[in-house]
């Protein structure tokens, strides 16, 4: 008799658990049901109440509303910048420098020549010199990429040839020295003036 007591108390602990899992999973259902049915709509959808409400149309005359044409979208253009060849930007506009007066100085007609031995003389700016001629050229071809008029010199020393790479060509010193200053800001190269 005691087995008979004990199958028969399993059971009933079993069919208990079954029934309370039922129970609360009925519960939930009907909650969700309920709550679904009675929860704010969502406006603009078929049962929302401003689409239920909303005033029908008068009879008379009736006057459609154009749709608004949508706004074009930007063009997108940076496929284009990842293909543009890279070049330098351009440099930015230097502050004029205010003119001097001229000096006023009293020569003698001919020394004026003798006196400036840079009369003639024409100067470029230096920027780098190499033992070999492709690197001279690839800088070359990089500076003549960005606007400035640059050439490759080749000049015999007594260690061998020298592969010069240089900028322009200038009236004076000082605009030599100003284009100078202005590729090393732009390029971070190490420039001098020379005499071409």
């Amino acid at each position: 008799m005691g087995m008979r007591g004990r199958q028969g108390g399993h059971r009933t602990g079993t069919f208990l658990v079954l029934s309370g899992i039922v129970g609360v999973l009925t519960v939930t259902f009907v909650a969700g049901v309920w709550t679904g049915r009675n929860w704010p709509v969502i406006v603009g959808s078929p049962r929302s109440p401003s689409a239920v409400e909303a005033p029908a149309p008068p009879r008379g005359r009736v006057v459609a509303e154009r749709p608004r044409p949508a706004e074009p979208l930007p063009a997108l253009t940076f496929y284009h910048d990842l293909k543009a060849p890279l070049t330098a930007p351009p440099p930015s506009p230097r502050p004029s420098k205010p003119a001097r007066p001229p000096e006023l100085k009293r020569e003698e007609p001919g020394r004026a020549e003798a006196a400036s031995p840079e009369a003639g003389t024409r100067f470029t700016v230096q920027v780098a010199a190499y033992n070999a001629k492709p690197p001279a050229e690839a800088l070359r071809t990089t500076l003549a990429a960005a606007g400035h008029d640059a050439r490759v010199v080749e000049t015999e020393q007594s260690g061998g040839v020298r592969y010069r790479v240089q900028v322009g060509v200038f009236a004076t010193r000082d605009a030599a020295r100003d284009a100078a200053v202005r590729l090393a800001a732009e390029r971070s190269l190490s420039t001098f003036v020379t005499t071409r």
